[in-house]
């Protein structure tokens, strides 16, 4: 059981460990290294969708479906499932050791040299972000999975993206069956869809590149801007 001293911190990953959207870009690094176009026609389609602006109208209606990101998945169906786990520990390796965030980077390695509870908590994918958790000896994680079936990709999420309100639901599910007492609790997020998360901890921070956000101010929450 931790220690009711400890805090309870919950980094997002993309644009705030990270400094960019890794979903994506992790189905286009396999592509790359495996030159897997099978299903290169999903960008003509999309950008049809684009342009007819369907999937602006989806993504407005249905804010959890995010069916850009969806479109993307499916350009991996039928990947091995042991090429994906290679593949997540190069991007890890290639693409987001580079491009870690600095500050907040050094915010994680000290909450976790003060003995923290660090969860990282993601709407990119669990591969990866296995590796990375791993490699930073972080106890627990959440990200988005591929579905999986017989040890190939089916080119779909397994599961609930994770993102918005389906992260508050996560954390609480896992306090729920996990023995974990804290004395506090904070929350790192560079995203305005973030908001539930940001406000169901006692210190919700918001991570901005440059310049300050608006909605930080507007919903009162604190703010680490880094160039």
């Amino acid at each position: 059981m931790e220690s009711n001293n400890n805090k309870l911190v919950v980094f997002d990953f993309c644009e705030t460990l990270v400094s960019f959207q890794t979903a994506d870009a992790f189905v286009d690094f396999i592509i790359a290294k495996e030159a897997y176009h099978k299903f290169k026609w999903i960008n003509t389609l999309k950008g049809i969708l684009v342009k007819l602006r369907i999937l602006a109208i989806l993504s407005k209606l249905f804010p959890d479906l995010n069916p850009s990101k969806r479109l993307k998945l499916f350009q991996i169906r039928g990947i091995n499932s042991n090429k994906l786990l290679k593949y997540a520990q190069d991007f890890s390796k290639e693409m987001l050791t580079p491009n870690l965030i600095d500050v907040l980077y050094k915010r994680m390695l000290s909450h976790q040299s003060q003995n923290d509870i660090v969860i990282i908590i993601s709407g990119g994918y669990s591969p990866y972000i296995k590796v990375f958790a791993e490699q930073h000896g972080i106890k627990y994680f959440f990200a988005t999975e591929i579905e999986l079936s017989k040890n190939k990709v089916t080119g779909h999420f397994s599961g609930k993206d994770c993102l918005n309100q389906q992260k508050v639901e996560l954390l609480e599910q896992f306090l729920q069956d996990n023995p974990i007492q804290f004395s506090s609790s904070i929350a790192y997020s560079d995203s305005s869809s973030d908001l539930p998360l940001l406000k169901w901890v006692n210190e919700g921070y918001v991570v901005s590149k440059d310049s300050s956000q608006k909605w930080a101010f507007e919903n009162k929450l604190k703010e680490i801007i880094y160039n």
